[in-house]
This record gives C-alpha cells, structure tokens and sequence, in this order.
C-alpha cells in the first residue's frame, strides 16, 4: 500500500513540477511521497536477506536513473535513488556492520557528509530521515519524524512545503500491518520510466 502510494505521490509531484509549476497542490501532494520511501529502505533493510545485493539494486537505479533524472527535473543535483542509496549506507554503518565501531562511524559520518559536497534530492534531511526511521522501530516514528521536519522547516524556511510531509507518518504508524507487496521488477522500473514518459511528453 504504502508503495502505491508512494509512487502515485511521486507522479502527481513530477507532473507538477514539470507541466504545471504554478500550481501548488501538485507539489502538496508529493510531499506525502519521500517518507514511504524512507520507511521502506529502512524496513527493507530489516527483511533483506542480502544487504549487499539490496544496495547494490539501489545503486544500479541510481545510475540508470540520473539521465532521466538530467533531461526531466534537475541538472544540477542527483536522483532520490542516490539519497537512498545513501540512507540505507548510513543504517549499515550505524548497525557497525563492519565489526569496528571507530570505522563505521567514521564512514557513517562521512555518508552523512556527504550532502554538503554533493547536491541530492532531498540531502541530508532525506539520509537522516531513513536513518531515524531505523533508530525509532516504529516506536517514537510520529514525533521523531515530526521533529525532523519541522526543524528543517526552522532552519530553511524555503522548504515549508514539507509540513504536507507529515501526514505521512502517521499513516506508516498506523497502516504498516497492512503494507502490501509488490512485484519488484514494477517496483524498480517505475521510477526512470515514468521520468522518461514525462519528458517525452514535455517534447511534445
């Protein structure tokens, strides 16, 4: 569900974006899009039985993506696929999988880092976001999440459409035993090949 979700969000946000940039309820409702993917590279993390292979995935997207990405919404930053990418990076290194907590926390801060030398969609807010998904368990997700949001709302006031990101939270809160699956070739295509119909369109 919240993958459905997620990507019709996504959909309406880009068609906004793209065809009609001064109408403000498209942006509103993409919003509600980021978190379900944040939840779900953290909750993906937990069911993974092969992290490598499941970032490797995530890069691979990435990379195929960023074209699409270049001709449609941004040439100047990277695709969200990168913040997820580096999102999970940044809970593998919290978890110390590397078995040495000096290194991996060196290597989680230089993830977190990374926003400030590179522009991503989302950036650090988007990294911390899936991080902190981790680190509640589902527990304290509503005012922690919250919390993050507004904060950076405070600190770039530019960004004070991400308030529409918070009913988000609650949705995952109280919906996730009915998250559903879906097919994962559908789940990993979706994203470059509905940039690519977009910028047909825009040709057209």
């Amino acid at each position: 569900m919240f993958k459905i979700i997620a990507i019709i969000t996504m959909i309406i946000d880009h068609i906004g974006l793209v065809f009609f940039p001064g109408e403000i309820i498209f942006r509103i409702l993409g919003r509600l899009s980021f978190p379900f993917f944040a939840w779900g590279i953290s909750n993906g993390y937990s069911k993974t039985k092969n992290v490598y292979k499941y970032g490797q995935r995530l890069l691979l997207l990435s990379l195929i993506s960023q074209p699409f990405f270049y001709l449609t919404i941004s040439k100047e930053s990277l695709n969200i696929c990168f913040t997820l990418f580096l999102g999970l990076l940044s809970i593998y290194f919290y978890q110390n999988r590397l078995g040495n907590k000096i290194i991996s926390y060196f290597l989680l801060l230089l993830t977190l880092s990374l926003p400030f030398f590179i522009q991503l969609d989302y950036g650090l807010y988007g990294i911390i976001m899936i991080l902190f998904f981790h680190i509640s368990k589902n527990n304290i997700i509503i005012p922690l999440q919250s919390g993050l949001t507004i904060s950076r709302i405070i600190l770039l006031p530019q960004s004070f459409l991400q308030i529409f990101s918070i009913p988000s939270f609650f949705i995952i809160y109280y919906f996730k035993k009915y998250d559903f699956k879906i097919n994962k070739y559908l789940q990993y295509s979706f994203y470059p090949v509905h940039l690519f119909i977009i910028y047909l369109i825009s040709l057209i």
